[in-house]
Formats: C-alpha cells, structure tokens, sequence
C-alpha cells in the first residue's frame, strides 16, 4: 500500500508548563498542508530485502527500512520505525487479532524538510501506523490508534487524524474514520484531539535549510518559565527562541515580512519553517513567484505554495 504522509502547521501554539515527566502542556491549533513524503508499505516474504534496507526486529517481525534520502535516520529512532514497533508491541498486550505479518518493508520517499516544526517525522510514523492497521485487517479503530501513537511523539496522534481525513479513501473501512479532521484543538502534551472546523488560507511556506532542535526550544522556555496563553489564533510562543538563536530564521521571517503582503507571517512549530497566510488565493500564487524570482531570495531557501484546511 502507498500513502501520502502529510506535513501539518500550526496556526496558534502556546506552552502552558513542564509536566513531572519532563514533556510539556501546550495549547495548539494544528492543521494540514498540502506538502508530503510518500510512505509505500510491503508485508510480502522478503519484500525488504530489495532495498538493501536496514533491519530492526520486534515482535518477531522483520522490519525493513529504505529511503531515497540519507539525512534521515535508518534504524530504530525513526519515527516510522518507532511507529512500528509501537503498534506491534500493542498488538502483543492487547491480544489484538490480526492478519499474520512476518516482515514489513518501509520505503520513505522523503520530499519534506528534515526538523523544519512541521511534523514530517511524526506524519512517516503515522502513516505508518495507519497503513500497518490497513495491511493486517483493521485491528484498531481511528482513537485507538491515536492512543498508541502517543507513545512515539507528541505530534503522532494529530498526524494520526489528520492523514487519516487525507488518506481516507485508502481506509474507508477503518472504524471511526469518520471523525477524522484536518484540523484540531491540541491539549496536554498532544495527545488531547478535538477536531474542529478547518480555518482555509492559501499559504507560501518557506525553509532557511536549517534544523532547529525542538528539545532545545523548549528547555529555553523552562530557563525563564515563560508559560503563557496567547491571545488567540497566529501566535508562537517558541518563535522568541528561534528567532533569537537562529539568525537565518530571523533573516527569512523579516524578509516575508518585508516584501510579502500577507495577512501574517508566523512560524510554525519550533521553526525554522516560517508561514505567510492569505485569504486570497490569487494574491498568494502571485507573490510566491515574486518570492521565486525575487534578488533578496537566499539560494538555500526552499519555497512552498499551498494550503491549509483542506478537508
């Protein structure tokens, strides 16, 4: 089976405090766009040894995986490979029936940013979780999963929804599909998920070719405990970090700002990826190309037109 493993912004994100754990509470509204990597999943005997695809084993399946990138990990701190492994060990404690599985090969088409705050990691588990759910039989229902996928990150169970509603023809016979959402009201460490109505922009997107280290971010906001709620819909609490630390960020945030005659531009997740949003459909196609050609455009900005709340 072959799926699209969408990316997701977010419109709104506030940090409302560490938990004992060591993750933290946040408040976020998260939606969909319309960039992917492609995940194609095989449960044929060997199917992985194709690839010449690294091999992890859980539950005494044979997991392959391959990609046609090498900036992304190939063994078990993959999210994908995490995804797996998360799903097989449930099925193990809940006595799940399931369709026989003894290997399972994973090939990531990566096309998304590599740690760019737009959840390409965690859309790669999900999707992966979704489709291993399809492959043996449906075993869990939508929520169920999003349960388990808390396990692998905190962004998994979103992921979860959102490319279920992306992917639902593929999963049409999945149970409680049809509660699935593009958009969602993010609680506790994001494994609250209230779907709610999609607010739809036209969006240019853009990438300095730098990664910022989300762990990071967020322990700078523990340093000063600077927790808050925020007034509502575009606005980032960890954009004070980014900007600060990362000067291509700022330098691709006042650039937007500059030229571009969005509504708003605001970064999405832990950066550096910064969002201008319109309403207006023509007006986004046209300044993206002005973005394209324009001579303050830096070569190692990758540049995006898309949209979100696409349901």
């Amino acid at each position: 089976m072959e799926f699209r493993a969408y990316a997701k912004i977010n419109l709104s994100l506030d940090v409302l405090g560490r938990r004992p754990d060591g993750y933290h509470n946040i408040s976020s509204l998260m939606q969909d766009i319309g960039l992917y990597d492609v995940i194609k999943l095989e449960k044929c005997s060997k199917s992985g040894t194709k690839y010449n695809a690294s091999r992890c084993r859980f539950s005494n399946v044979d997991v392959y995986l391959c990609s046609n990138v090498d900036t992304i990990p190939a063994d078990d701190s993959n999210l994908a490979v995490k995804g797996a492994r998360v799903f097989l060990e449930a099925l193990d404690t809940t006595g799940k029936k399931a369709e026989e599985l003894k290997e399972l090969s994973i090939y990531i088409d990566k096309r998304l940013p590599v740690a760019a705050g737009i959840a390409g990691g965690s859309g790669n588990g999900a999707v992966t979780m979704l489709g291993m759910n399809a492959l043996l039989g449906y075993p869990y229902s939508l929520r169920e999963l999003m349960d388990i996928g808390a396990a692998v990150g905190a962004d998994v169970p979103y992921s979860l929804m959102m490319n279920a509603k992306k992917n639902e023809v593929a999963l049409a016979g999945m149970p409680g599909i049809e509660e699935a959402s593009v958009a969602a009201m993010m609680g506790g460490i994001g494994d609250i998920v209230d779907p709610v109505e999609p607010i739809h922009r036209h969006v240019i997107m853009a990438n300095p070719g730098i990664s910022v280290s989300t762990k990071e971010a967020y322990e700078a906001i523990d340093s000063i405990s600077d927790y808050y709620v925020g007034e509502g819909l575009f606005t980032n609490q960890l954009e004070k970090y980014t900007l600060a630390n990362y000067p291509q960020a700022a330098e691709l945030k006042s650039a937007m700002e500059d030229h571009l005659d969005a509504d708003i531009v605001l970064m999405s997740g832990s950066g550096p990826t910064m969002v201008a949003y319109y309403e207006d459909g023509e007006k986004a196609s046209r300044e993206y190309q002005i973005m394209q050609n324009a001579e303050w455009k830096q070569s190692a900005w990758r540049v995006w037109l898309t949209e979100t709340g696409t349901q």
